[in-house]
């Protein structure tokens, strides 16, 4: 028993001797086999053939012949990468699989733009292929549109971005007449060794037989003066030129079928029968103010419904001598009115504040459907089409141009966010046009810089999103500028009804008395009636107009208002003093019927996260070239 356990430790040294031969002849046996320790989508290249078919104006067509051995154990295809970075363009990208004879095979590939600068031909699917063979052809045009130099080509004739190693390299270029020398350089930097190539029958030939990842091939080539140009795209001239049809077609349909929307003023010393301000601000530029809204408090004074104590213009008080309006009176004004007194005689405005305001919202929106068909349909429709029109070509110019261009396989919705911008633009164009009958000429002219203003600051995020190598920076500019013109301009064609004119005639009509009224005419206005300034006070306010009524009344003789409970008396009552009075207690009385309670701060979040991977950029100084990703 003791000799057996003293011979123990050579047992176990024979065993694992043992072991270890036959490991080692399992690996021997197994030669042939590599061991996937690597990533799980390695890859290299068995063969890399590239041709390259250069014009004098910087366009060439690019061919890659590819032999990919798959080595990664989840590896499912390839992915080449062709730079855009340096403003170049790429066009009419194909991809086939090869057969055992190199027919051209169907792909399933997909062309998609993960990276800024880069667009990818994603050459995979779900099928494993580890330790697979398979033989790719790439196709396309490349433009070199920014040059280093004058009579310059540099070229990445196989790129710096690989991830795998490559064998058997063989590159073609074939030159157009007027090269002066060419060199070759084979190192990131492009200091290397900088071989001098000579091209034989026009082309110039390289080989390799073996370049390790990321490793690649620049060729610089020189001509002779006068050689070379640049191409530009017309292409999105094209889009641009339908645009400019598009706006001739605009301007067409305004002036033949909706240029009926002129007015001609009435003029009037009294308001249009049976209108109250309210409505009257609601049908000067179509919306319904605060300010419109507190009108309706001096209206029903000047008819005798309301008292108005204004000893604290702080906090003023509302008396009711009538108990209801007249049935007579628009719905709006009874809601008001009810809304206004509903807890007793006598309201103090302060009260009203963070409680008042969905009556408020009642009445505008009353207001707004007893006024709702103030144009005609059917120039809104047209109009609303035209901006669509704008906003679509904005929006689809860079996905048809992409797909009909560089690869039907190429779609991006990143464009079609600008029909955003485009009925933004559209609704605050519209926004001004309503207030043309408000607004002085100056400020109506302001209102436009601004929205003018907004498109150009759009067009800068157009231009920062749609990539250039889609469409270039000015016909991108151009596109733009035609498109917001076309929103803006659309506004135009919407019209009145012919209703709508009519009362607006009258509207304007009285407006424009109260802006030019003679002092001798007003003075024998208030002969005939003592009240008619605060009679006309209310529809001064809607129309924006109060400042110039005021003021004509400053020289003037006014008895004070009857329906104030203060004791004014001819001889201490001062119009200048009284509309100061008059202006802080409105803006009291607009701000406590439209205040709400405050909400509730909401919690911030803020989440942390990882972003996405990184890629490596190409080096080697020239165009063209790109690098290749396993997947």
């Amino acid at each position: 028993m003791m000799k057996a356990i003293k011979k123990l430790p050579l047992i176990i040294a024979a065993l694992i001797l043992v072991l270890t031969a036959a490991t080692g002849i399992a690996l021997s046996a197994n030669g042939a086999q590599k061991v996937y320790a690597a990533g799980a989508y390695d890859f290299e290249f068995t063969s890399f053939n590239v041709n390259y078919d250069i014009r004098a104006d910087r366009t060439m067509d690019v061919t890659l012949d590819l032999g990919v051995h798959y080595l990664g154990y989840d590896s499912t295809g390839i992915m080449h990468d062709i730079p855009v970075n340096a403003g170049d363009r790429v066009r009419n990208i194909k991809a086939y699989e090869l057969d055992e004879f190199g027919v051209e095979q169907y792909l399933d590939y997909k062309v998609k733009r993960e990276y800024a600068g880069l667009i990818t031909v994603d050459m995979g699917d779900y099928s494993n292929k580890t330790d697979e063979t398979h033989y790719y052809r790439i196709k396309y045009e490349y433009a070199i549109t920014k040059p280093r130099g004058k009579n310059a080509i540099w070229l990445n004739a196989v790129g710096f971005g690989s991830e795998g190693e490559i064998n058997d390299v063989n590159v073609s270029i074939k030159l157009p007449d007027g090269l002066d020398y060419a060199k070759r350089y084979t190192n990131k930097s492009g200091e290397g060794d900088g071989v001098s190539v000579t091209p034989k029958n026009g082309v110039i030939s390289i080989h390799y037989d073996y370049l390790p990842s990321y490793e690649g091939v620049t060729v610089e080539m020189i001509f002779n003066d006068g050689v070379l140009s640049t191409k530009a795209d017309m292409t999105p001239y094209y889009v641009i030129i339908a645009g400019c049809v598009i706006l001739g077609l605009l301007f067409a349909v305004k002036f033949l079928a909706f240029n009926k929307d002129g007015l001609s003023p009435v003029s009037d010393t009294q308001a249009p029968a049976g209108m109250g301000p309210l409505v009257m601000g609601k049908l000067i530029d179509n919306r319904v103010d605060q300010s419109d809204v507190t009108s309706l408090i001096f209206y029903w004074a000047n008819k005798g419904y309301l008292k108005i104590d204004l000893h604290d213009e702080n906090d003023i008080e509302l008396i009711r001598i009538m108990q209801h309006l007249p049935e007579s009176a628009p719905k709006h004004q009874h809601i008001m009115y009810e809304g206004l007194f509903k807890s007793g005689d006598i309201v103090k405005i302060n009260e009203l504040s963070q409680s008042f305001y969905p009556v408020v919202e009642a009445v505008t929106k009353e207001v707004n459907a007893e006024n709702s068909k103030l144009y005609d349909g059917k120039s809104m429709g047209v109009a609303v089409l035209f901006a669509l029109v704008g906003g679509l070509m904005m929006c689809l110019a860079p996905i048809i141009l992409a797909m009909t261009t560089i690869s039907f396989k190429l779609f991006s919705i990143v464009p079609l966010f600008m029909i955003i911008p485009a009925f933004i633009v559209f609704a605050l164009a519209q926004s001004v046009k309503y207030n043309t009958l408000k607004y002085k000429k100056k400020k109506i002219i302001l209102m436009y810089a601004g929205v003018v203003l907004l498109s150009l600051a759009f067009t800068a995020v157009y231009v920062l999103f749609i990539p250039s190598y889609v469409i270039e920076i000015v016909p991108k500019l151009i596109l733009c500028a035609i498109g917001f013109t076309i929103v803006i301009l659309s506004t135009t064609i919407i019209s009145r009804t012919e209703a709508y004119t009519e009362k607006l005639n009258h509207i304007v009509g009285f407006r424009d008395f109260i802006k030019y009224a003679e002092k001798d005419k007003l003075e024998a206005l208030l002969e005939g009636n003592p009240e008619y300034y605060y009679q006309v006070l209310p529809y001064a306010i809607v129309l924006g107009v109060s400042d110039i009524w005021e003021d004509k009344f400053a020289a003037l003789t006014v008895p004070p208002p009857t329906w104030t409970t203060n004791s004014y008396s001819n001889d201490m009552f001062s119009i200048v003093v009284f509309n100061s009075v008059i202006r802080r207690a409105n803006l009291n009385m607009v701000s406590s019927f439209v205040s709400r309670p405050s909400s509730p701060s909401s919690g911030s979040f803020s989440g942390g996260g990882h972003g996405g991977g990184s890629f490596g950029g190409f080096s080697g100084g020239g165009h063209g070239g790109g690098g290749f990703r396993g997947r």
